[in-house]
């Protein structure tokens, strides 16, 4: 598929989807030991590939869309994928679980924020995202802070 900036709501929507699966995940862990034993490493290894998936995401995304975005660290989430995907044994625990605990929720605001302007700025079309909130896919998205 040939980069659109009218696709991207499609690629947004699954990065969103990943921060809240990776957010229900590390829920309720205060320290990374406990979130990186827990559920025999289930939660931590799920969160790992949900972070592949956002960089993944993150490549899809039109470069139009990313120069009206600067703020958010489109750079950093596909090197983030690059380093899980390829040196996994060697991650850092502490500093993933700090990605968790402290720049997934910011990022989770910008993406929300780029959703909702594009929205508003009809380069999404309203019916892709009506769609997308009928989607059991995107089941931990709040579609109602939309305003479409």
């Amino acid at each position: 598929m040939q980069p659109d900036i009218k696709n991207d709501l499609t690629y947004l929507l699954r990065i969103l989807e990943s921060i809240e699966k990776i957010i229900i995940y590390s829920k309720g862990y205060d320290e990374v030991i406990d979130f990186y034993f827990a559920n025999d490493q289930k939660d931590f290894n799920a969160s790992l590939m949900f972070f592949i998936n956002i960089g993944e995401q993150t490549s899809r995304v039109d470069n139009i869309l990313k120069a009206k975005h600067p703020k958010v660290p489109w750079k950093v989430m596909k090197q983030f994928r690059n380093r899980v995907a390829h040196n996994y044994a060697g991650l850092d625990n502490f500093k993933v679980f700090e990605i968790i605990k402290k720049d997934l929720p910011v990022l989770k605001i910008q993406i929300e924020e780029i959703i909702q302007a594009e929205l508003n700025d009809k380069t999404f079309l309203l019916e892709e995202f009506l769609i997308a909130k009928e989607s059991r896919y995107y089941q931990n998205i709040n579609f109602g802070q939309f305003k479409s």
